[in-house]
């Protein structure tokens, strides 16, 4: 019993001790490796990205945080972190040295869902989490939302209404611009047909566009396009038409 248990001792003191050595080892063999370049990652879920590995390396560059040729250890990944996080475009960003002697950078880009252009004179981007864009610093294929908005508006009603679009493959393909009218209702313009889609508010904006489906499938599509001058879902369980 007493060998055995000896036995174990050594072992966790050899174990002990190797990681004390390869820790010791690796902290201060950082202190004379260099750094031999830049890694950048763009991860986002959405097909339009907004910064691009080009872009990273010209912010730490233009900040004075260009690692390359400097002893790891004076290299700041959380300072780099903390740099690019602020960045308007981007979502977050995470940091870190690598065993090949770099320096890894993983961004995540912010997601852009609609362009506003208000009658007040107002022009930029909603992102999925509501976040206004400045308008200058890009330049998107996005859906388009005019009128009566403000920036509260927008980055609440419209945004869900967007985000309840892009759930849709065949809304997604439909629809070509939000307008805002001086009621506030909300208001589709569809690629085909001459008619508008009256939303009225962004509440219950799913049901309402089924029932906006429903009606092109079974009524619509047997009319005509061109019959109706506006198509209004605004009230729970109604679809009310107006003609030409």
């Amino acid at each position: 019993m007493i060998k055995k248990l000896l036995s174990i001792l050594s072992v966790l003191m050899l174990t002990c001790y190797l990681v004390f050595s390869i820790l010791f080892m690796s902290e201060s063999h950082e202190e004379t490796r260099l750094c031999k370049g830049v890694d950048v990652v763009v991860r986002d879920s959405s097909d339009i990205s907004l910064v691009d590995g080009e872009m990273i390396r010209s912010l730490i560059d233009s900040e004075g945080m260009d690692p390359v040729g400097k002893p790891l250890a004076s290299v700041n990944t959380q300072a780099m972190e903390e740099m690019l996080s602020h960045y308007p475009l981007i979502e977050s960003a995470q940091c870190f040295k690598t065993s090949g002697n770099k320096v890894k950078i993983v961004v995540y880009s912010k997601i852009p869902l609609l362009r506003v252009r208000s009658n007040g004179g107002d022009d930029y981007y909603v992102d999925s989490k509501g976040e206004i864009l400045n308008h200058r610093m890009l330049s998107l294929h996005l859906p388009v939302a005019t009128g009566y908005i403000d920036r509260k508006f927008a980055a609440d009603d419209l945004r869900r209404v967007v985000m309840a679009i892009d759930r849709s493959e065949f809304w997604r393909a439909q629809i070509v611009q939000i307008n805002v009218n001086k009621d506030r209702q909300i208001e589709l313009v569809p690629r085909v047909g001459g008619h508008l889609l009256v939303l009225g508010s962004a509440e219950n904006v799913t049901d309402k566009l089924e029932r906006l489906y429903s009606f092109y499938e079974t009524g619509i599509s047997r009319i005509g396009w061109n019959k109706y001058s506006s198509v209004s879902v605004a009230y729970e369980n109604q679809v009310v038409c107006k003609k030409r």
